[in-house]
């Protein structure tokens, strides 16, 4: 019976008006509503305010929950929205052993966006997750937190803008390799923190201090602890810029980020860490069918009475047939992270990803940039609009014989002396995305890891694989 009211729940928002039921005539004349954002606080539907302009696009399904006026004028104005993610997900031979996980998941998201004039705003975000089976999982199960909850100024310069915000917000930068949001689990990745922002000519610049969000299990249990001195939750801060230099093809971050923990281990090592990482990142595209992104990090700190240098680098480049049917794309990446050269003396080489996206390494997120390289070739393809097949075959290599194999976050799980080779295994992956209208996506992520020689030789090493259908519907 249960099951028979999801379908019909899932069919009932498959027909939901989008702009494939517009004709032909219709979508030419109109424009398409914006595109959800993965920041929800980032959508802006103030086009709505005036009639004459909303006219001018296609009407969207909730329309009126995305600009309610709080007055007359209509200066203050309500923006409300939300997100239900079902999900099925199951790991045969996790983390190489023959303990097989398989269970069902789902997030409820409602969040609020309150625009008082055009200097405040007010956004908050709730979060709901939840897992089939006995006992709670950690960043899947939250009865009820707060994953944004934010104030947000802004100070006009002539045509540039000052943005002051404080509270609890998701960061995002790059392409998420040193600071992510978390989108896999059911619980995203926020921080209480202070950040400004200066927005000037389509360049950005962000200064940000902040603590990292640990989340808990039960109604908001998940403490603001920006201020608390005995928190141990990890601080974080730094300096970030996104900008054009001239002429020069693509876009340029710079950025320096600090990170403090009470408690990290690397290697043969482990203690407090202070951990600073300057990076560049060089990205956007050639002409029409290339598309590239490169990226270097170096490290530099402490860990207990250890000194930190490490480094970590990046090619990612993919090219586009655009004039051949369902514009096949080719692309390889190549990544590398260092690991620790020397055991037992006081020098730390094993770089760390803070906050990265580990799918970013495999759509199973079974290894982390850690003491790892890897080379992973792809391949991607839209046999129809909105629809998509992308697949990968990755190698995976230890960077140093010195040092260990790690799994996200930034665990060691194999240790260095429990074999002596490099190769660790080799993963081909699997993801197809069809956005079946503005408001429902389903996607479908498969992984199947094959062991190398080192997991052979250090312990249990069958062959991982990984499943997850998701369905997405967000408003």
């Amino acid at each position: 019976m249960e099951m028979k009211k999801l379908i019909l729940f899932l069919g009932f928002f498959i027909v939901l008006p989008n702009s494939h039921m517009f004709s032909q005539e219709e979508r030419e004349q109109k424009k398409e509503p914006p595109l959800f954002m993965d920041d929800s606080g980032d959508e802006d539907y103030s086009y709505l305010k005036n009639e004459e302009t909303a006219s001018e696009y296609e009407r969207m399904f909730a329309q009126g929950l995305k600009f309610i006026p709080l007055g007359t004028n209509k200066n203050a104005y309500l923006t409300l929205g939300g997100q239900y993610r079902p999900r099925f997900e199951s790991t045969l031979n996790e983390n190489y052993t023959e303990e097989d996980d398989t269970y069902y998941s789902q997030r409820l998201n409602l969040h609020a966006n309150l625009h008082l004039g055009k200097s405040i705003r007010v956004f908050a975000d709730l979060f709901h997750g939840l897992t089939s089976g006995e006992g709670d999982r950690t960043l899947e199960d939250d009865e009820l937190a707060f994953h944004q909850a934010y104030i947000e100024f802004t100070i006009p310069d002539k045509q540039n803008r000052f943005l002051l915000t404080f509270g609890r917000k998701q960061l995002d930068y790059g392409a998420g390799r040193l600071v992510s949001r978390r989108d896999g689990p059911n619980m995203r990745r926020s921080f209480d923190l202070f950040k400004v922002d200066y927005l000037f000519n389509s360049n950005a610049i962000e200064v940000f201090y902040g603590k990292e969000v640990q989340p808990e299990f039960d109604v908001f249990d998940n403490d603001f602890a920006l201020f608390d001195s005995g928190s141990s939750d990890p601080s974080f801060w730094g300096i970030y810029t996104d900008f054009k230099v001239g002429k020069i093809l693509g876009k340029t971050e710079l950025y320096y980020l600090g990170f403090h923990s009470d408690f990290s281990s690397f290697s043969d090592l482990s203690g407090e860490e202070t951990r600073h990482s300057i990076g560049i990142r060089r990205y956007g595209t050639l002409g029409k069918r290339m598309i590239f992104n490169t990226e270097l990090v170096y490290q530099f700190g402490e860990l207990g009475e250890a000194t930190i240098s490490a480094f970590n680098f990046e090619f990612d480049y993919k090219y586009v047939l655009i004039h051949t049917p369902w514009k096949p794309t080719f692309g390889l990446k190549f990544d590398y992270s260092s690991g620790d050269r020397d055991r037992g003396d006081d020098k730390l080489q094993t770089y760390s990803p803070l906050f990265v996206n580990p799918a970013l390494y495999s759509l199973a997120a079974v290894n982390t940039p850690v003491n790892l390289n890897g080379l992973h070739p792809n391949f991607k393809i839209y046999p129809f609009k909105d629809f998509s097949i992308y697949m990968d075959y990755a190698f995976f290599f230890r960077s140093l014989r010195e040092d260990g194999l790690y799994t996200p976050p930034r665990f060691q799980i194999r240790t260095a002396d429990s074999g002596s080779s490099a190769y660790i295994g080799s993963a081909f992956g699997l993801k197809i995305l069809y956005e079946i209208n503005r408001n429902i996506e389903f996607e479908w992520r498969s992984t199947y890891f094959i062991a190398g020689d080192f997991v052979k030789e250090s312990g249990e090493s069958n062959n991982i694989f990984y499943t997850g259908p998701t369905l997405e519907f967000k408003f």
